[in-house]
């Protein structure tokens, strides 16, 4: 039985959008739309074509397949592979025209001999990965001087159309502007080895939102979350009977997850609810059983603190949340039925659950909640 849907908006996504477009940090400036995880669980085809509609045409992705499937709808779209490529899959990703991602001087030697003995034809587009200080993947500063010579002796098989880096904390300025200032250092190693690339980039979704960062000389920007409506900086702060606070930035959420009201039944005080006996009833109340549990991506964190909203009113869960229903207490609700909507994250007239509460209350990031209700439930776009 099919009750719960995800509702994608798109026109959110747009707003958010236009945000950036106009933002003080990314005005001016190339956008390269990171849509890698099925655009963080919102789809990759309808976000993909959203942005392409609306002026992006460059994107950031992770798999072959990912590249594949947008490539048939949008043969225009330029894609960076942020983590590279298997080289097995090396003349197909050069068939494609996949700006490929270079994180380490043995990849790129390694690429180097492959493309040696391939029978590609053709200048493969590079965006070399230096690491100025999260300490993942990419290129130490001891490295780049022997990859600039590489890409600068063998411009047969390699063009750098690309220089970028990644923030551990955009959020954390006195450590960003440390990155940055690294960051800015390599520029003058590919100056001396004449390589100018056309594309430089190290800022994200929560640097762009940071107006107290140093110049990143950059020419691009990297926004993912934010294009989903959030703005990974902001502090969330909850109680049980007020929404989220802290953002001074018109973002808009996309998603709404909708499920129903199964049974409605009436307990008496003291009775149990849920597994494990975790809630036991202080009086007599109402309670609802929707029909969606973890299953659908509803944190099991959520058991005994989380809420879900019936007739535009907050109904809190009660006991552990199951694979597949979750228990509510309705007994402050009126007209409350089988059958009834309810939402768990969205509006619904004055009220709203936000998807960063349910992370805070998980003890997450909306980035993992995105994932989880995107791949659990069928998409619906608005």
């Amino acid at each position: 039985m099919e009750d719960t849907y995800l509702y994608i908006n798109l026109n959110n996504l747009l707003n958010n959008l236009n945000f950036l477009k106009n933002h003080t940090s990314s005005k001016d400036k190339k956008i390269i739309a990171v849509i890698k995880s099925d655009a963080y669980g919102h789809g990759l085809l309808p976000v993909a074509e959203s942005l392409f509609k609306n002026g992006i045409d460059f994107f950031g992705i992770i798999g072959l397949e990912e590249a594949e499937n947008i490539l048939k709808k949008i043969p225009a779209a330029k894609l960076l592979m942020l983590k590279g490529i298997n080289l097995k899959n090396l003349e197909a990703a050069s068939a494609l025209n996949l700006s490929i991602g270079v994180y380490s001087l043995d990849y790129l030697k390694e690429l180097l001999d492959k493309m040696k003995f391939s029978k590609i034809n053709k200048t493969l587009n590079l965006h070399l990965k230096f690491d100025s200080g999260m300490n993942r993947l990419g290129l130490g500063e001891t490295d780049i001087e022997g990859a600039a010579r590489i890409i600068g002796d063998n411009k047969k098989y390699f063009n750098l159309e690309g220089l970028f880096s990644h923030l551990s904390s955009g959020n954390d300025s006195e450590y960003a502007n440390y990155q940055i200032n690294n960051f800015k250092k390599i520029f003058s190693v590919m100056k001396k080895y004449k390589i100018t690339p056309q594309y430089m980039h190290i800022s994200a979704s929560s640097s762009i939102l940071n107006g107290s960062l140093s110049d990143d000389c950059s020419n691009a920007v990297r926004p993912g979350i934010l294009l989903y409506g959030f703005n990974p900086n902001k502090e969330m702060k909850y109680g049980i009977n007020n929404t989220a606070t802290g953002s001074e930035f018109k973002l808009e959420q996309l998603m709404t997850l909708k499920s129903k009201i199964l049974q409605i039944k009436n307990i008496k005080k003291g009775s149990f609810v849920s597994y494990n006996n975790t809630f036991r009833a202080d009086r007599d109340m109402t309670i609802g059983i929707v029909s969606a549990g973890y299953d659908n991506g509803i944190p099991r964190l959520l058991s005994n603190k989380g809420r879900f909203l019936i007739n535009g009113s907050f109904a809190p869960i009660i006991g552990i949340v199951t694979m597949n229903m979750t228990i509510v207490d309705v007994s402050e609700i009126k007209n409350v039925k089988a059958g009834n909507e309810v939402i768990i994250t969205g509006k619904d007239g004055l009220n709203e659950i936000k998807i960063e509460e349910i992370a805070y209350l998980s003890e997450t990031i909306p980035y993992e909640i995105c994932l989880n209700f995107g791949k659990s439930n069928k998409k619906i776009y608005v």
